[in-house]
């Protein structure tokens, strides 16, 4: 502690006796002068000349003192950095004795330098030489020795995985105990203990227990000698390599030393003769300045710490004196040894003793995690597996062999552990790996006799090897030593497998040496004492297999493994398979499966047989159950590879309440292709993929089986929370499948929870008990589904009821139920009211209350007594619309009930026939009207008030409906019309009737009670004349009429209408009212509906006024006027005189187009006649006609010729006129026309040319003729 305001200079004179006597390590205060520039070469040369050190101390100081201030300063500076090494060590506080004042009054040097103000700096300089400049170099020498031995060590463990599958391996935590070692009369005790725990947990007994450890950092700082004692494997050499590193490659500027002697390897130790060749002859040496160093590292043994890794025994002389601080007393050692190699009395008093127990459970998983990635599962899934890698050296080979792309796949378990067995082999035997299998042939005996040690104890049940005769230091390596007190004078050392799966392993392996025992073992697997040998079994089906890795044909004659293999698996599969009914009840917690089916399954897997595969589907019947397992990644590979190898039929998988993992999951996925699909198959990995907490390949299951999601209507609510999460993620909708699996209703508590996923549903189904019959699966079906409907529109309507009919519209497509969004409040009603609904109604009597404000229903699918129950609950009248009725008369009389709460009525047509809404609203009048005569009430007035044309949904049939009211009226002689005056005052504008269907002296009542005319759509008529006459009398109340027929019949009209006027003519005669000046007015082309047949009509109505004697009278007139610009007729059904008589009657010349003509001579000559009427003619006509309009066309022009040479009347100029190659509807068949013409004239002689003129040279711009058919000197002709 800085304490006092001194100059340096002064502060060096007044402690000068004291440093003169108390310096030490002159030589690095030199050399640190000389390297700030205090002193200079050739001072400090003369400083070492001084004959002794008392002298150098003192020339040092006097030349330090004489440079003054500054040079004192960097003094002090020094001594402060190098304390250490220059200052004599601290002493402890003396005890009382005599020499206890003495101590007191010497001079404390380290209290002195740090009462010493020093100056604060910025950066603190720390570049000061603690020792020789040759110790400094050699120091690097031994860190850059370190980290390339700590490098070698981790590299030959990363040599063995392939190519990118190389992890960057490091040191992984280890458990540490600095507590004792048990007390070898606990570990009988302790065997006991476990004797009696189930394997799993008896397995899980070997992974040490996770506990504030010590870490390698915080042994390495420790100043005592440290003993790191573990079982062969257990990471004892990575623990000594890491705190090599981190020595190495601390940032630390005291000289210090670290040597590392791996005692396996350096077997000259023994050799070497003193310390500095066991240092630098069998370590490294350093470069210059041999001597200095090695004074340096004498000098200063606290600052050199050496570890003995792997030592066996203390043969050598050196590094005996070492143990004993002969040679460097204060030097810090620690040492290796597995438990057997310990020398307790030899190490207890200068060593802590720290337990290595290898991996924790954690750092099992980190490490795994660190070196197979996603693959560590296939690992962490099996017991025996991960209890193995708490031996650091079993974990390297467990993660070398998962990560092998030359291994199939997961690879076997059999083959880590023969690969563990061929690596420790391998490491304890220095043998290089091409090499090895010979090394193994050559210790068969040992091997063999540790494995018949292995089996014995293996079937008496214990980890003790008690009959082990082999002393053999690489077969041992597979063991540990057990100190068994037995008396108090006697201990004895038993040996037992680093892990009791490898003893397991060792007893298969001396089975297959033994053949003729293993039938005795299937047998005892059977039993309850001997159940444990099974574990036993999968290692021989590995083990009778010839492919790599190798390891029993090293050890027994190939022949002798072949005969074994012939037999085994059929010995196997029919000794264990009549037993498989009983496994359930034999099985208890930590037993083991006795002979159950996955147990064979995965022995099958270990022999990689497909023939033995094949043998137990068939004895199987190809149905493999398991049904209550827990399949884990290995577990589901086994499975996966016994139902691939049926090629010829597919298998029932019965996965009933099985749990399988992600990792699993994905090997059972590349078998389904074999295995036969079925409903309940699909419900089962639903169920068991949604319980799992892992994250499932749900798109892979979803397209196994046409994107069908299959969930239990009985399940947990977890099972439907995370259903529904699946079908929110999925990228496309989902078909939903609901199972119920026995006679109880399905809870549809859970189903309520997939409200959230239905906007992602495609489609929802049942599936019932398949022991159900036809009849009654489907009827039930259709119940339940109806219930769930409801059930889940109540729940919208409790929790959603802003989004109600939102909700409900997205499930209608989903469920087969006979409703709609119009009808849904009454169907939900009628269902809280039903015995099937279990809740409680008062809870949605808000939403009920709630209800549109306009309301659509159907009545022909429900009772109106519910609609009145809602009605009545409602805070205000409502709109209705009624999309169906029903016409029994409860029902009818129950729907007046309702009127009081309709505020207006109307229909909504959903109906083939409309007629039906006549009929209801028929009955609805008619019913109230006798309720009013009856009960005096005013139902017919308040069904007026609500129902009005406006409200009435074909409105075309609207005046049905008063007519059918009027007939009603007649029929029952009830007086409705006062109240029904608003109704029938209600007609539309235009009213459509039909003749044919009506009396039509009710239409005449009816038209009576309009306030205004009306007009008149006929979409039916009579033709009797009864009916007509009556009609006549309808017209005084109509202000226009037009006619809208069938599309089957549109003469229909012409024919009425012609009907119509005759009569009206015939009326207007005979009682002299202007009856056809009323018809005149109101029917015109422009009101005729098909206005191409308005020609029709007048050729139709001229003859027939002809024939009643009456000539055209003047009302008539403007009905003959009203034609259209263009006339459309068919000469073929017409007189073509009555068509002249009718164009005379025009106004103006007409265009006509004929759709139809003849080819009689008189209608021809008679239709020249009506071409001085014509402005122009033209032909509308099909191609198959085209030929008879070039006739029609020729023999109309001959007929012009001739009439123009015998009459002189210029026909010929006039039809020329009016008929031209524009006006002719083909014209590709013009040239034809001309030819034909040409030939007539030439034929008859007749000189026409000059006429036609105009005609010949109007032909297309491009002709076309076919040569076949015609003469060419015609062509020629006309042409010219």
């Amino acid at each position: 502690m800085a304490c006092t305001s001194q100059s340096a200079l002064d502060y060096v004179k007044h402690a000068k006796p004291h440093l003169i006597s108390g310096l030490k390590d002159l030589s690095v205060i030199l050399e640190n002068l000389n390297q700030k520039g205090v002193l200079g070469d050739e001072e400090v040369s003369n400083i070492k000349a001084e004959k002794t050190d008392e002298d150098k101390r003192r020339t040092t100081l006097i030349s330090v003192i004489k440079k003054g201030e500054a040079a004192c300063y960097e003094l002090l500076k020094i001594i402060d950095r190098t304390r250490k090494r220059t200052l004599e060590k601290l002493l402890l506080p003396p005890e009382k004795n005599s020499d206890a004042s003495t101590e007191k009054n010497k001079f404390d040097l380290h209290h002195w330098i740090s009462c010493f103000s020093f100056k604060e700096e910025t950066q603190v300089d720390t570049n000061y030489l603690q020792g020789p400049r040759s110790c400094h170099k050699y120091q690097e020498m031994l860190k850059s020795n370190a980290k390339e031995k700590s490098n070698e060590f981790w590299a030959a463990s990363k040599n063995w995985f392939e190519g990118n599958k190389t992890p960057d391996l490091s040191y992984s935590s280890l458990i540490l105990d600095t507590e004792q070692s048990v007390c070898p009369s606990k570990i009988k005790k302790l065997k006991k203990r476990k004797s009696k725990l189930s394997r799993p947990k008896k397995l899980r007994t070997y992974i040490p227990e996770e506990k504030p450890t010590i870490s390698p950092s915080e042994l390495l700082k420790t100043d005592k000698n440290i003993l790191l004692v573990g079982k062969p494997g257990i990471g004892k050499t990575a623990l000594t390599h890491e705190m090599l590193r981190l020595w190495a490659e601390r940032e630390s500027k005291e000289l210090d030393y670290m040597f590392y002697f791996d005692m396996r390897e350096t077997a000259q130790i023994v050799n070497a003769k003193n310390l500095e060749e066991l240092l630098f002859s069998f370590y490294c040496g350093p470069d210059e300045g041999k001597d200095a160093v090695l004074q340096d590292i004498q000098s200063h043994s606290d600052n050199v710490t050496i570890i003995f890794d792997g030592l066996t025994d203390i043969s050598s002389p050196v590094v005996t004196k070492i143990l004993k601080n002969k040679l460097l007393p204060l030097a810090k050692i620690i040492i290796t040894c597995r438990p057997d190699d310990e020398d307790t009395k030899f190490f207890s008093g200068n060593f802590d003793r720290v337990e290595v127990k290898g991996f924790s459970e954690q750092t099992i998983k980190t490490y795994l995690s660190a070196t197979l990635g996603e693959d560590q599962t296939k690992v962490l899934s099996s017991v025996e597996l991960v209890t193995l890698c708490h031996v650091p050296m079993y974990a390297l080979m467990m993660a070398v062999c998962f990560s092998s792309k030359d291994a199939p796949q997961p690879c076997t378990i059999t083959e880590i552990y023969i690969n563990i067995v061929r690596y420790c082999l391998q490491i304890n035997s220095r043998t290089k790996n091409q090499k090895l299998n010979f090394f193994i042939k050559t210790k068969r005996e040992e091997i063999l006799s540790l494995a018949e040690a292995a089996f014995l104890s293996t079937q008496q049940k214990t980890v003790n090897l008690t009959d082990l005769t082999c002393d053999d230091s690489c077969v041992l390596s597979f063991l540990k030593p057990l100190l068994i007190k037995e008396a108090v004078t006697e201990t004895i050392t038993t040996y037992a497998f680093l892990h009791y799966t490898v003893q397991e392993f060792f007893a298969a392996l001396w089975l297959l040496k033994n053949p003729d025992k293993i039938r005795d073992v299937f047998q005892q697997c059977l039993t309850e004492e001997k159940k444990h040998m099974k574990h036993l079994i999968p290692f021989m089906c590995r083990l009778l297999n010839e492919k790599s890795p190798s390891l029993m044909k090293h050890l027994i004659p190939d022949q002798d493994l072949k005969n074994t293999s012939n037999w085994f698996f059929k010995e196997l599969i029919n000794t264990f398979l009549p037993h498989l009914c009983e496994q359930e009840a034999a099985d208890t917690e930590g037993s083991g499966l006795h002979v159950h089916i996955l147990f064979v399954c995965q022995c099958l897997y270990e022999s990689q047989s497909p023939e033995a595969c094949v043998y137990l589907l068939d004895k199987l019947d190809y149905h493999l159950d398991l049904s209550g397992d827990s399949l884990d990644p290995y577990p589901c590979c086994a499975v996966a590879y016994v139902v691939t190898q049926s090629k010829e039929r597919k298998i029932r998988l019965n996965l009933e309440d099985v749990i399988i993992s992600e990792q699993g999951m994905r090997q059972l996925f590349g078998c389904f292709e074999n295995v036969q699909w079925s409903d309940s198959l699909a419900r089962q990995l639903w169920e068991l993929f949604l319980i799992s907490e892992e994250q499932m390949d749900f798109v892979t299951l979803l397209s196994l089986d046409g994107n069908h999601l299959h969930l239990p209507t009985q399940g947990e609510k977890q099972l439907y929370e995370r259903a529904v999460e699946v079908i929110q993620r999925m990228p496309t909708k989902v078909n939903v499948c609901l199972y119920w699996d026995n006679e109880t209703p399905p809870c549809h508590s859970q189903c309520e929870s997939l409200l959230k996923a239905f906007p992602f549903i495609s489609s929802v189904s049942f599936r019932g008990p398949v022991s159900w019959s036809q009849e009654k699966y489907h009827g039930t079906l259709e119940r339940e589904q109806k219930r769930l409907f409801m059930d889940l529109c109540l729940k919208a309507a409790l929790h959603d009821g802003p989004n109600f009919y939102n909700v409900v519209k997205t499930l209608l497509p989903l469920f087969p139920v006979k409703t709609d969004l119009d009808n849904i409040f009454l169907d939900l009603f009628q269902y809280v009211n039903s015995k099937e609904f279990l809740g409680d109604f008062q809870g949605l009597r808000p939403f009920f209350q709630s209800a549109p404000a306009v309301w659509s229903i159907n009545l022909s699918e429900r009772k109106t007594s519910i609609l009145l129950e809602v009605l009545k609950l409602q805070p205000e009248k409502k709109q209705v619309e009624l999309t169906g009725c029903s016409h029994e008369e409860s029902e009818v009389r129950s729907f007046l009930q309702c009127l009081p709460y309709i505020s207006q009525l109307r229909f909504i047509s959903r109906l083939s026939d409309p007629s039906e809404e006549i009929r209801f609203l028929g009955n609805l009048i008619c019913a109230a009207a006798e309720r009013d005569q009856q009960a005096g009430e005013k139902i017919l007035e308040l069904l007026s008030s609500v129902c009005r044309y406006k409200g009435f949904p074909l409105k075309d049939i609207w005046c049905d409906l008063l007519l059918d009211l009027y007939c009603y009226k007649n029929k029952t002689g009830l007086s409705v019309l006062p109240s029904l005056q608003s109704v029938f005052q209600s007609a539309p504008a235009v009213w459509s009737i039909n003749l044919s269907e009506r009396k039509t002296s009710i239409l005449l009542e009816v038209l009576k009670l309009q306030p205004e005319k009306k007009q008149g759509e006929l979409t039916g008529c009579s033709h009797e004349e009864s009916e007509m006459r009556s009609f006549l009398q309808c017209l005084p109340y109509i202000t226009e009429l037009s006619f809208k027929p069938q599309a089957s019949q549109p003469s229909e009209e012409t024919r009425f209408f012609v009907n119509l006027f005759c009569a009206a003519a015939e009326r207007e005669q005979q009682t002299g009212e202007k009856i056809l000046e009323l018809l005149s007015s109101m029917c015109s082309y422009q009101t005729f509906t098909l206005k191409q047949k308005w020609c029709d009509l007048l050729l139709d109505l001229y003859p027939s006024v002809l024939e009643m004697g009456l000539s055209v009278l003047p009302p008539l007139w403007s009905v003959f006027k009203s034609t259209p610009a263009v006339w459309s007729i068919n000469l073929s059904e017409r007189k073509t005189s009555i068509l002249l008589e009718v164009l005379k009657l025009q106004p103006e010349k007409k265009q006509l187009n004929l759709t139809g003509w003849s080819h009689e001579e008189n209608e021809g000559r008679t239709f020249l006649q009506c071409l001085p009427y014509i402005s122009q003619l033209s032909f509308s006509t099909t191609s198959s006609e085209s030929s008879e309009a070039v006739r029609f066309f020729g023999d109309l022009f001959c007929a012009a010729a001739e009439r123009e040479q015998q009459t002189g009347e210029k026909k010929l100029e006039l039809l020329s006129s009016v008929c031209t190659y524009k006006n002719l509807p083909l014209q590709e068949i013009w040239c034809d026309f001309l030819m034909d013409l040409y030939y007539y004239t030439m034929k008859t002689g007749l000189s026409v040319l000059p006429s036609l003129q105009s005609v010949f040279q109007s032909a297309p711009a491009v002709w076309f003729i076919n040569l076949s058919e015609r003469k060419t000197s015609i062509l020629l002709e006309v042409l010219k």
